[in-house]
């Protein structure tokens, strides 16, 4: 995309930007040619987001996204996901709030979403705090979202989660051999864990990890006894 980037058109996005001007933003928007569009969006991602303050990178997204989403939602949350793992932006902030809120009247923009931030959140805090702000309420609807990310702090708050599910062997079952079919290192100690935690022998693999008996006990302690037994 090198090639497609175009000074003049990168010119006006900043200055509209600077300026504050998102509904002049998108009128210029709609009025580009496809390939002008595409140009576009190119910038707006690479080139202009990573270089706004965190309050109108926000703003700029929550515009776009509420204007169109299907051309915008991708590349923005690549965007924001790399502020959010460099630590230039952050989620509990008034205009993220909206954003999120936005995105939460839709099912695929929310798996969207989770799909691009959730690897990169640093803390469980982080995790549960983008999991309420979409709408994905406490229980097992969570499962599908965090059983695909490969995190320490997604790993910790799906552990919890399944406490809502402890009743529900099928589901503990399908969850921990999901796991060992993902095959990453960390998938398979969490296959592991739950495999000891919930007795589920049915589950086959070749674990690595040992759990102690005093270790199980304190799990619900803390993140950090968590991540301390997950990593052996």
């Amino acid at each position: 995309m090198e090639s497609h980037y175009n000074p003049a058109i990168a010119q006006r996005l900043q200055t509209l930007a600077a300026q504050r001007q998102w509904q002049g933003f998108l009128v210029y928007l709609d009025n580009l040619s496809n390939a002008q569009f595409r140009t576009a969006g190119y910038i707006i991602g690479e080139r202009l987001l990573p270089t706004l303050p965190e309050r109108e990178t926000w703003q700029l997204s929550h515009t776009l996204i509420a204007h169109n989403s299907k051309a915008f939602l991708v590349t923005l949350l690549k965007a924001i996901g790399q502020g959010l793992s460099q630590g230039k932006l952050h989620l509990r902030s008034e205009e993220c709030r909206r954003l999120m809120k936005h995105l939460s009247a839709n099912s695929i923009d929310v798996q969207k979403t989770l799909q691009q931030l959730l690897p990169v959140l640093k803390r469980p805090e982080e995790v549960q705090w983008l999991l309420r702000h979409l709408a994905v309420e406490e229980g097992t609807s969570r499962v599908p979202h965090l059983v695909r990310v490969a995190t320490l702090p997604a790993s910790y708050v799906l552990f919890r989660t399944l406490r809502f599910a402890d009743h529900d062997r099928p589901l503990l079952l399908r969850v921990a051999r999901f796991l060992v079919h993902r095959g990453d290192g960390l998938a398979f100690n969490l296959a592991s864990l739950i495999r000891t935690y919930y007795g589920l022998d049915e589950v086959q693999g070749t674990f690595s990890l040992r759990i102690e008996p005093y270790q199980l006990a304190r799990l619900d302690t803390s993140y950090e006894a968590f991540c301390q037994t997950l990593k052996g």
